[in-house]
């Protein structure tokens, strides 16, 4: 009989082809080749990525705009974007309006400065910072009534001025601190304590002051964010600020600045899990922690791309943490490609993988994100984005955010796996209208659990169930597949290592759950669909969704990597628990 090969873990996720000859390691057995569209669950197993769901085109089709998040108490959070001269805001999933028309502000920042923009929190009110500003303060009255301003301080430091106002802002030991101007990029500033607004210098304890990081060559300061200490990143090093001791305040007295590790950072906005901060290498294509390390007693930065160095392509633009339900570091790639990181550091899960979405542009074949943040809402936290697409022979831009991961025991007419997408729940209908955002568009359809074949939006934004069908609940979209490819086989002959060994699988298990149907073949061209039907289904009846065990017979002939192809792409839910691949190999 054939050996089998097990691999129940994929905790490494898409691992470079640079380890995919590393068959002696662990994580050669817990690695996938491919991981697209499909999310790394921390226990081990992987689900496909929910669908998006569309809100509201961005104010202009023709400009990027930023999403940021604010959380103004417990229970009222808001996504904003910020677009050239506005901001719009985002509450309870969906678009706030005053007078029938979205809610929006006027603001100052034109497209070309957004994404230099640095927005801090503090109580209820966001600051914001940027070289060519004063520094403002967004004030949130009602959901309906924000209010933007110049910050008023006491003894505003005369550097200060119109090109270079301070370009970074934090918080720390109830002092402000505002940093790195273009002409003084490695001076800061502190507030008096507890006086967020007030820069009078002085000499007691309170008092605010200033201090330059003197260093053998000009490293701006990227970012700054509060800890055990006030880390810094800056661009050819990792800092500290804090008192002179473990259990001094920092003050003009008692201040000591200390140099970490030389790896220098991108000016992108780090982001904090616990005590670790997590910040994008100069060149934006690696992610690091900034982490204390009780065994070196130093702050250290380790790489955490290491093993999937390949996937943030050519760098970077912007990223979000959300932790609720699993952690997962979400990040835009300049591709316009949706990156996570499943990152379970105590659990030392830390796995990569990749997301296009539904769409295209003229220069990608999927929807390209271009900004995202997360906002916690509804017991969970929420991945809201702006995309940008090519609709009926123009160009638009989304406002969408990711609908939760499908959880056990949720029904199959809820489910909902398809991008740009949008639910009618209602009476019984055979038509749907509401979806000009999708107009001309090829879409999928699922309506009250049943997958409809593909149909086409109409122009005027309404969709036609096919062959006279009708349904209580009708979820429409754009399309796509989720897919994986896992490692070679390591598999092993009687005379050592099958490596370069001609091999084939004759059957490939999959361990699966709350799943509606998948693919396999050994090319994405030749997918077979696999269908999880038994006897009890009657004819013509969408067969419940399946648990448990799976035996493909895929059509694959001798190769040296034997590896098939796994894709899950009608807009049905499917988890993977485990794989077993029966391999044959010659000699």
């Amino acid at each position: 009989m054939p050996p089998r090969t097990l691999q129940a873990s994929f905790v490494r996720g898409e691992i470079t082809p640079r380890l995919h000859g590393r068959e002696d390691t662990d994580l050669y057995q817990q690695g996938l080749a491919l991981c697209e569209n499909w999310i790394v669950l921390p226990h081990g197993g992987m689900t496909r990525r929910p669908g998006t769901r569309f809100v509201a085109n961005a104010k202009h089709s023709d400009k990027q705009c930023r999403l940021i998040s604010f959380e103004y108490s417990t229970t009222d959070t808001y996504t904003i974007e910020v677009g050239d001269l506005y901001m719009r805001f985002y509450r309870d999933f969906g678009q706030i309006e005053k007078d029938d028309a979205p809610y929006e502000i006027t603001t100052p920042y034109k497209e070309e400065e957004l994404f230099d923009l640095v927005f801090t929190q503090t109580e209820n009110s966001l600051w914001i910072v940027h070289k060519d500003h004063p520094p403002k303060e967004l004030k949130r009255n009602d959901h309906a009534d924000w209010a933007l301003a110049d910050i008023t301080f006491t003894a505003k430091p005369s550097e200060w001025k119109a090109g270079n106002y301070p370009r970074r802002c934090s918080f720390y030991q109830q002092r402000s601190i505002f940093a790195s101007p273009p002409d003084q990029p490695q001076t800061i500033w502190t507030s008096k304590t507890s006086n967020e607004k007030n820069f009078t210098l002085g000499t007691n304890a309170d008092d605010a002051f200033k201090a330059t990081i003197k260093a053998g060559q000009v490293n701006h300061i990227q970012w700054m964010v509060e800890g055990r200490a006030l880390m810094m990143g800056t661009s050819g090093a990792t800092r500290t600020l804090s008192g002179s001791s473990a259990n001094e305040a920092l003050t003009v007295t008692s201040v000591i600045n200390r140099r970490h590790t030389t790896e220098g950072s991108a000016a992108i906005p780090p982001i904090q899990k616990g005590e670790v901060a997590l910040f994008l290498s100069r060149n934006r294509k690696r992610l690091h922690e900034f982490v204390f390390s009780f065994e070196r007693d130093s702050f250290i930065a380790p790489d955490q791309t290491f093993l999937s160095q390949h996937i943030t392509g050519t760098g970077i633009k912007d990223m979000a943490l959300a932790t609720d339900p699993d952690a997962i570091i979400w990040m835009v790639r300049d591709d316009g490609q949706l990156v996570g990181v499943t990152y379970e550091k105590e659990n030392e899960v830390v796995a990569y993988h990749r997301h296009k979405l539904g769409g295209s542009t003229d220069d990608h074949e999927w929807g390209e994100v271009e900004s995202l943040t997360v906002t916690y809402d509804t017991l969970r936290d929420v991945l809201w984005m702006s995309v940008k697409r090519k609709i009926n022979g123009a160009v638009v831009r989304h406002i969408e955010y990711m609908e939760a991961v499908f959880e056990e025991g949720a029904k199959k007419e809820d489910a909902f796996f398809v991008d740009c997408g949008g639910t009618y729940d209602g009476v019984e209908a055979g038509t749907i209208t509401g979806f000009d955002h999708l107009a001309t568009e090829s879409i999928d359809l699922l309506h009250d659990g049943k997958v409809s074949p593909q149909t086409t939006v109409a122009g005027n934004g309404s969709i036609e169930l096919p062959n006279n069908r009708m349904a209580k609940k009708i979820t429409a979209g754009l399309p796509y597949d989720s897919v994986i490819l896992p490692l070679s086989p390591a598999v092993a002959t009687q005379n050592g290592t099958g490596r370069g060994k001609k091999k084939r699988v004759v059957s490939m298990g999959v361990d699966v759950m709350n799943t509606g149907t998948i693919e396999a073949g050994d090319s994405l061209a030749d997918t077979q669909s696999h269908i999880f039907r038994d006897g009890s289904t009657p004819f013509g009846q969408s067969p419940d969704l399946y648990t448990g065990y799976l035996e493909i017979d895929p059509e694959n002939g001798f190769s040296d990597k034997a590896q098939i192809y796994i894709r899950a792409r009608q807009p049905l839910p499917a988890t993977i628990r485990s794989l077993i691949a029966e391999v044959q190999s010659e000699g």
